[in-house]
């Protein structure tokens, strides 16, 4: 009786397994995506609408938006999928290649940044200016550092750049919520926008780094790491 009733309780718990762990991708996604496709559909409306003296940035869908926007859509999407460690167990080589194409479309996402935070100049204050410098050379600096831990076979190290370049890739999402309410409270100064969306990468590479600390030391595998150094 004990032989019949253990036999199905492994095959039952995969499945809720599989579906807690696409929770966390899926609500990355949507966290991520969410101020992206608004802020894409706000500058389509306004390269369709007439001009106006009033119109504050001047430019719809320019070439940095659109190369900013594809960029960022494709990391949110692919990085989040390499949350899932279900995703990785069971397609190992489609994670490799989905982390190759979220490298790409990171440095993509961070290059249009720095682009367009040029492009912009004129329109916001200096200190944000420096924000999303910061933020977008940061963002390339952490996969440019991951993609070299995972070449060394350095693999805690490589996951935690990575989270790093996906809390800073998340800023927008973070920025919804800092903005809405800081706004209110602080007023729409230079300064205080300014602050606000500085807050949003700041809070999200707080987060990044307290979820870094408390990973479980089992993780870490020391033979992994000894044999991508000796190679």
């Amino acid at each position: 009786m004990s032989l019949t009733t253990s036999q199905p309780t492994p095959g039952v718990r995969p499945v809720r397994k599989r579906g807690v762990g696409w929770l966390l991708p899926a609500g990355l996604i949507t966290f991520g995506l969410v101020p992206i496709l608004a802020n894409a559909l706000r500058r389509v409306a306004m390269a369709v609408a007439p001009a106006t003296p009033s119109s504050g940035e001047g430019g719809g869908m320019s070439l940095p938006v659109i190369l900013h926007v594809v960029g960022a859509t494709v990391f949110v999407v692919l990085g989040a999928l390499q949350f899932s460690a279900g995703f990785r167990r069971r397609r190992p080589s489609w994670h490799r290649i989905a982390g190759r194409l979220a490298i790409l479309a990171a440095l993509l996402a961070a290059g249009s940044g720095i682009w367009l935070a040029f492009a912009t100049l004129a329109d916001y204050s200096p200190l944000l200016f420096v924000f999303r410098l910061l933020a977008a050379a940061g963002l390339a600096l952490c996969i440019i550092l991951g993609f070299r831990a995972i070449r060394q076979r350095r693999l805690p190290r490589h996951r935690a750049w990575m989270i790093r370049a996906f809390a800073i890739g998340l800023g927008a999402a973070t920025q919804v919520f800092t903005l809405g309410f800081g706004e209110g409270i602080f007023g729409e100064s230079e300064l205080s926008i300014a602050l606000l969306n500085g807050a949003g990468w700041a809070i999200n590479l707080a987060v990044a780094e307290w979820i870094i600390r408390r990973t479980p030391r089992r993780v870490v595998r020391p033979a992994a790491d000894q044999t991508g150094v000796r190679a």
